[in-house]
């Protein structure tokens, strides 16, 4: 059941499943969502597909058609200019007068709640200032988000954090540290203030003796060295090395496709020169989608750390360099070795060899750079017990099962953990079964020599897939990641 107090408007996707526009998929958008899920909310579409139902998927003849077929299906509002044609829908017997009123009905609703229509002057919303929106609480709260999703790939000899006491010079080099349209993005609000991670850095050190230079080195877009005698001097001259680089809204937007999972433009080369340095060298790579350079991890030689988009925030990222906290974050997917690893784009099979996302994923076939759910600390975690499942053979489906873990933290830094449970079927005969699902996950802050336990609970009843799963049966969870299994339990199902 969909909570109606947490979502109240849902978006059609642009794709189509089994041959049926998701803008005009009655089993979707109202067997499932409104029917099965209780979801008593407003649907939109996207801002093309109600016109795609004609015009790619000719799924419809006419525009008309198009437009009568979306709303019968539960897809209230368009986002786009089509819905305007629903009253000649409507006089062509295409659509009945009903279906419409629902529609239109679900809308208001959404804006009675948001108070949209409020007398003037009575909305409550209407009369939050700008310093509301972006007081030091909502600041703060960014620099937070930024913060706990940074993920550490690579450390190697600790790197990170550099310390700030040992350091006289620092080289900021790279296209994206001093780049305000990169932490941007689209789809974004406008901050009184973007702090670029070079505006972090400077901000942070501005009371000590480091020194701070920098110089962009190279491009996203294209290829030129004209910077990169500069950088290097830059560098050569420093104690410490940063480069931050990765991608842009050129490379990864709507209806924008990579043909490479590479570092675009000059960015490689120039990481190269840098490391061949053997100087403390951080990397840090801005990006929505994986970015697989394994040249980079072979050598071993940097510190690698991924990032999405991260909004005004990067003295974030200036805290996280000094040690000030610690990364946390967990990759929201799998980054591959090369797009030999990918299958077809216009094969969307999830089981496809070698498959698709982590669940399917077969690791022998395609091992990844790093896998889905992988992120490293500066502080040292290590479990205290074995992943405990309490009852661990179960006759009834519906059995509150427990899984218990217990994890310390030997330092030297408080930091945060995420336990990450994952379970898979063993010896199934349905082939299309996920290889390994994310069940459940929790993070939690430790201080120095602290251990926490952890405790997950479900029913089999209630795990995905498990109406296809062959019973009695065999379930194995683990704690770790989509990979790396550290500790492990095996639940019989016996019934």
């Amino acid at each position: 059941m969909i909570d109606e107090k947490a979502i109240v408007g849902i978006m059609s996707a642009i794709s189509a499943v089994n041959g049926v526009p998701s803008a005009a998929n009655k089993y979707l958008l109202t067997d499932v969502l409104r029917n099965e899920w209780n979801f008593t909310g407003f649907v939109i579409s996207d801002c093309d597909p109600v016109g795609e139902i004609q015009h790619s998927f000719h799924y419809t003849s006419t525009i008309e058609q198009a437009t009568a077929v979306s709303v019968s299906s539960g897809n209230d509002i368009n986002c786009g200019p089509e819905f305007k044609l629903l009253h000649q829908a409507l006089a062509h017997g295409f659509v009945d007068m009903n279906v419409i009123d629902l529609a239109v009905s679900r809308g208001l609703r959404s804006r009675f709640l948001s108070g949209n229509l409020n007398p003037i002057g009575t909305d409550p919303y209407a009369s939050i200032p700008y310093s509301v929106v972006d007081s030091l609480q909502h600041k703060l709260l960014t620099k937070q988000v930024a913060i706990e999703s940074a993920v550490l790939l690579t450390n190697p000899n600790e790197i990170l954090p550099f310390n700030i006491n040992k350091i006289k010079q620092i080289a900021v080099i790279g296209p994206s540290a001093d780049d305000p349209s990169v932490q941007a993005h689209t789809y974004h609000g406008t901050p009184s203030k973007w702090i670029t991670v070079l505006d972090g850095i400077k901000n942070l050190t501005a009371a000590t003796h480091v020194n701070v230079v920098s110089t962009p080195g190279a491009f996203r877009h294209n290829a030129s060295d004209i910077d990169y005698e500069h950088a290097v001097d830059l560098a050569r001259r420093s104690d410490v090395i940063l480069f931050v680089g990765g991608l842009d809204e050129h490379f990864e937007e709507e209806d924008t496709d990579r043909d490479t999972l590479q570092l675009p433009g000059g960015q490689l080369k120039l990481i190269n020169l840098l490391i061949n340095l053997n100087k403390p060298t951080a990397i840090i790579i801005v990006s929505g989608s994986p970015i697989a350079e394994p040249t980079i991890v072979e050598q071993n030689q940097a510190a690698l750390l991924w990032v999405s988009y991260f909004g005004q925030s990067g003295d974030a990222l200036a805290e996280i360099l000094f040690g000030l906290v610690v990364p946390s974050g967990c990759l929201p997917f799998t980054i591959p070795q090369d797009t030999s690893q990918l299958s077809p784009i216009e094969d969307y099979s999830m089981t496809k060899s070698p498959g698709r996302t982590y669940r399917y994923l077969d690791y022998q076939l395609a091992p990844p750079l790093f896998p889905f759910g992988y992120g490293l600390s500066y502080s040292k975690f290590n479990f205290q017990s074995n992943l405990i499942l309490q009852p661990n053979r179960i006759t009834n489906l519906d059995t509150d099962v427990i899984a218990r873990v217990s994890l310390i933290n030997n330092g030297p830094y408080r930091a945060q953990y995420v336990v990450q449970l994952y379970y898979e079927f063993l010896n199934s005969t349905v082939i299309d079964l996920p290889k390994r699902e994310l069940l459940q996950f929790a993070k939690e802050s430790f201080e120095i020599n602290e251990q926490k336990s952890f405790s997950f609970s479900f029913r089999v009843r209630n795990l995905p897939n498990s109406n296809r799963q062959q019973i009695p049966g065999v379930i194995n969870f683990w704690i770790g990641n989509g990979r790396d299994k550290y500790e492990q339990a095996t639940l019989i199902v016996d019934i």
